[in-house]
C-alpha cells in the first residue's frame, strides 16, 4: 500500500515524514497528508498508478483530488529525503 497499511499515520519512525507531508501540504493547500501521498507517487519517474485498495468513497476522491495538485519538484525532493532520512545525492 502507499500508504503503508496506514503505518504512515500511525507508527513513530514515520513523523518525520508526516512533518513534512504536512508542509507540503500546507502549501498546496491540499486537504490532507494522504492526497499528498499519492501526488508524491504520480510524480515518480516510472508514473505508476496508485492501487488505493479501498472501498471507501473518501479514499478515492483524495486520490483523484492529489492528481490537480501542482508539487513542485522541490518539493518533490524534500518528501523524498524525509522518507529515507537522508539528503539526496
Amino acid at each position: 500500500s502507499c500508504l503503508g497499511g496506514g503505518r504512515l499515520f500511525n507508527d513513530d519512525s514515520f513523523q518525520p515524514l508526516r512533518d513534512e507531508l504536512a508542509r507540503v501540504a500546507q502549501e498546496l493547500n491540499a486537504e490532507s497528508i494522504e492526497q499528498v501521498v499519492y501526488a508524491w507517487i504520480l510524480r515518480l519517474p516510472s508514473q505508476p498508478l496508485p492501487i488505493i485498495g479501498s472501498g471507501k468513497m473518501e479514499r478515492v476522491r483524495s486520490a483523484v483530488v492529489a492528481e490537480k495538485l501542482k508539487m513542485s519538484r522541490q518539493q518533490w525532493f524534500r518528501i523524498r529525503k524525509a522518507a529515507l532520512g537522508y539528503d539526496v545525492p
